[in-house]
């Protein structure tokens, strides 16, 4: 069974992403974990429950997401297992541990867009992300739509990989979304000509992941942020993927995630390992 673990620091963000992550276990049936990473969450004779479910009076007051999780309709679609461990004590090193050791095929965590609360939690998520094998999904805590219907995966067609698009194939497919491959040479880069870039498109992904609903844009803009605003705003992208480190997340991110995503960027965003 696939697990997702959704990172909890108490704020509006962890809790508009806990909806985010029902809403994708519900159709990738995963079960979800919830990593309270505050001391102030109790999780003492803590309940195993299915969303949808309620919990019992004597224990619903320590568990704020599992409660909001767990009252929320799932109107007859797959129902996850909603677990939650303290993890208030955790280090980046006990979070990897703790990924590696469950298997975890998704993190997810709630960001804000523009900052209006200190950090309610010390965790480096960028320092976990450098370690472990499963991509990050940063939910911007102003984003109130479910699902998605153009993910876009913007990388240079000649490094992209196949192990990132299958994933992110197997998100639309279940979505029933377009998948949109956008190519942005990298800097230092020549730009690929139409032809050539259609024919890698064909070599490289139509013919490894076989989801019908993929398509290609070559970008010629070489201002990163120019294109991404074209994308979002004009093509309605509504789900970003990048690779860690990789070109163009360093162009967006810098060296590392913050506590912000970049201003021009509102909707959610996966992160996948180097």
């Amino acid at each position: 069974m696939r697990t997702i673990l959704l990172f909890n620091d108490n704020s509006p963000e962890a809790e508009n992403a806990a909806e985010f992550a029902l809403d994708i276990a519900q159709k990738m049936k995963a079960d979800i974990l919830i990593l309270n990473l505050c001391d102030d969450v109790l999780v003492e004779n803590k309940q195993t429950v299915t969303a949808g479910e309620q919990l019992s009076a004597e224990n619903s007051d320590s568990f704020n997401l599992v409660k909001q999780l767990c009252t929320i309709t799932t109107d007859g679609t797959f129902s996850p297992v909603v677990n939650d461990m303290n993890g208030s004590d955790f280090t980046e090193k006990d979070i990897c541990e703790l990924v590696i050791g469950k298997n975890i095929w998704l993190m997810v965590r709630g960001i804000e867009t523009n900052a209006t609360h200190r950090s309610l939690s010390n965790i480096n998520v960028q320092a976990v992300l450098n370690r472990v094998a499963c991509p990050l999904l940063l939910v911007p805590g102003n984003y109130k739509k479910r699902g998605f219907e153009n993910i876009t995966y913007a990388v240079d067609m000649r490094y992209c990989r196949t192990a990132v698009l299958k994933f992110l194939a197997e998100f639309a497919r279940e979505y029933s979304a377009n998948l949109v491959v956008e190519h942005f040479s990298a800097k230092g880069l020549p730009p690929l000509s139409d032809d050539y870039a259609a024919t890698l498109f064909e070599s490289e992904i139509t013919n490894k992941i076989f989801y019908d609903k993929t398509y290609f844009n070559n970008i010629k803009e070489r201002n990163l942020e120019i294109a991404v605003d074209v994308m979002i705003n004009s093509l309605h992208a509504d789900l970003l993927a990048l690779v860690n480190h990789r070109f163009h997340f360093e162009e967006l991110f810098g060296q590392c995630i913050n506590d912000t995503l970049p201003e021009h960027i509102p909707v959610p965003v996966i992160v996948f390992p180097l």
